[in-house]
């Protein structure tokens, strides 16, 4: 199959490309910076230089793709982070539709199902709208739970104060994920029967805030 990956170099499309290639699979790898080409092409996939915000160039970069793997890269350089989410989201689908393209697996959040109160999330849910309002085309929301890198940016404050600080804690349970195991689970989404509309959560342990403390 020829299957689109956008962030083919990030902590999932890296693996996951590796993955799809070695399944015997033609991958197509979208990356913004052409300085990174040669990164693409040592995984074994095509690369496609441009800008997720650019939406003709994606619709051209969707043709003929039996699979579309969607994720919208999380740009904290951007004013509004739920905006630009949502005008991905909006580029995607419009990608999506003048590429002709049938079959999706979306790089969602767990939490996509609420429209408030998610902060930044909330991004995740406005995308799956937007994809979901599709006509004939199947997709797959993945939506992983917390990932684990997200706990190094407690690192300094550790340093500094020997404690970690948020609005949770204590017995709260945290479902945690690695990369990874979210790209094992997309390159099986591939392998899977397409369904109109299929969401997998994705999670690889469970700890308390404590345990993670003490980790």
């Amino acid at each position: 199959m020829k299957i689109i990956i956008t962030g083919v170099l990030g902590n999932i499309g890296k693996p996951l490309t590796k993955k799809l290639v070695k399944a015997g699979h033609e991958v197509l790898g979208i990356y913004h910076k052409s300085e990174r080409k040669d990164e693409i092409t040592a995984l074994g996939a095509d690369p496609a230089i441009g800008s997720v915000e650019d939406k003709e160039f994606l619709a051209e970069a969707f043709v003929r793709a039996d699979v579309v793997y969607l994720m919208v890269p999380p740009l904290y350089s951007k004013p509004d982070l739920v905006k630009f989410y949502r005008e991905v989201g909006e580029n995607y689908a419009y990608a999506v539709t003048k590429a002709g393209v049938k079959r999706i697996i979306h790089l969602s959040s767990f939490g996509a199902e609420l429209d408030s109160g998610t902060g930044n999330i909330l991004g995740a849910h406005y995308v799956e709208q937007s994809l979901n309002a599709l006509e004939g085309v199947n997709i797959t929301h993945m939506r992983p739970t917390y990932f684990y890198y997200n706990l190094l940016g407690y690192i300094d404050m550790i340093k500094h104060t020997g404690n970690i600080m948020a609005n949770y804690g204590g017995d709260d349970l945290i479902p945690l994920v690695s990369p990874s195991d979210i790209a094992s689970a997309i390159a099986d989404e591939v392998g899977q029967s397409a369904k109109p509309h299929k969401i997998r959560y994705v999670v690889s342990d469970e700890r308390t805030c404590d345990q993670i403390a003490e980790v």
